[in-house]
């Protein structure tokens, strides 16, 4: 079974974002805003990265769209529309991928009326060459093709709205186990979040945790070899959902699991792997980063003891001056 991926998030002015800029970044083009005057120039990032993109719903480009999206909206902290960010499968080839995201973009044209513009990006030199992701803006109104018009509200209303997301990820993971078949590639592809898959295996919910995302700055940090604090607990969530699945798998070799495949016990499968943790070595840290920031703390407590002797001093002899006078 594959896993399969896709998070989608709000386009909000409140959070300083624009379609136009985030337009701009996917598609590694350079987009006028043609609201506050300003131009997003990704192009120095080069387009080497892209493998396919398109447009459902908009009879103009991708540019065309994220002015539209803008100018479509006249509140300060609006939401100018949605991103997503979709995993495709690594079994596809490039046409087949395109064709994937491209029927999910008309899905949601149907669906809600909505235009999209997609791009497939190849994976990072440095990270999984099986990492091919999309990347979909969807704009928050509908679409006539040439206008936006009237807002989805469907998608914005607090009760319809994740009602929505869940069927657009149901959605995606039935085209893309259809893709994989017709490829000749069979095998379902898994929606489900991390929790609901520990909540069908009867399994704790804290058993596995999924990984945080690094973002832009610090997923540069760890190509260059520097290793941050997120991407240590990435790691070592990945190290504990290898061993979680390597003990499932054992149990249910034993038969330890019931007769729907969902083991027992879960306390000792959770304990077993802490056990497991245990037993591995620990990481050592870095010497001289800690000595440097020791030593940096000692020199600011030396100057923090520093100053209160220097003010303590002057409040004695100021006393002791105060009480000469009074005694002449």
């Amino acid at each position: 079974m594959a896993i399969g991926f896709l998070r989608v998030s709000k386009i909000s002015r409140g959070t300083g974002a624009t379609a136009c800029a985030r337009m701009a970044y996917v598609m590694r083009s350079r987009i006028h805003d043609p609201r506050i005057a300003t131009t997003h120039d990704y192009r120095k990032k080069g387009d080497g990265d892209l493998l396919a993109s398109g447009i459902a719903g908009w009879n103009g480009d991708a540019e065309s769209l994220g002015q539209a999206m803008s100018l479509a909206e006249k509140r300060g902290d609006a939401c100018e529309g949605r991103s997503a960010i979709i995993a495709v499968p690594h079994e596809l080839t490039i046409a087949q991928s395109a064709a994937l995201v491209e029927d999910w973009c008309r899905h949601l044209n149907e669906q809600h009326g909505v235009a999209c513009a997609w791009v497939i990006h190849a994976p990072d030199a440095a990270g999984d060459e099986r990492n091919i992701h999309a990347h979909v803006v969807i704009t928050g109104r509908r679409s006539t093709g040439d206008a936006l018009g009237d807002k989805a509200r469907e998608l914005d209303d607090r009760k319809t709205g994740p009602a929505a997301i869940e069927a657009w990820r149901a959605a995606w993971g039935e085209l893309a186990g259809r893709a994989l078949e017709q490829a000749g590639k069979a095998q379902p592809v898994d929606m489900r979040s991390w929790k609901r898959r520990l909540e069908a295996e009867g399994l704790p919910e804290d058993l596995i945790e999924g990984e945080e995302h690094l973002g832009p700055s610090r997923s540069s940090a760890e190509r260059r070899g520097r290793k941050t604090a997120a991407g240590d607990r990435n790691r070592r969530k990945r190290r504990r959902r290898k061993d979680a699945g390597t003990l499932i798998a054992e149990r249910r070799k034993t038969g330890d699991g019931d007769k729907t495949g969902h083991p027992r016990k879960e306390p000792v499968l959770k304990t077993a792997l802490h056990v497991e943790h245990a037993k591995k070595p620990k990481p050592k840290f870095n010497a001289p980063v800690r000595t440097a920031g020791l030593a940096k703390a000692v020199r600011k407590g030396k100057r923090l003891v520093d100053e209160m002797v220097d003010e303590a001093t002057r409040e004695i002899a100021e006393n002791a001056r105060s009480r000469g006078g009074e005694e002449r």
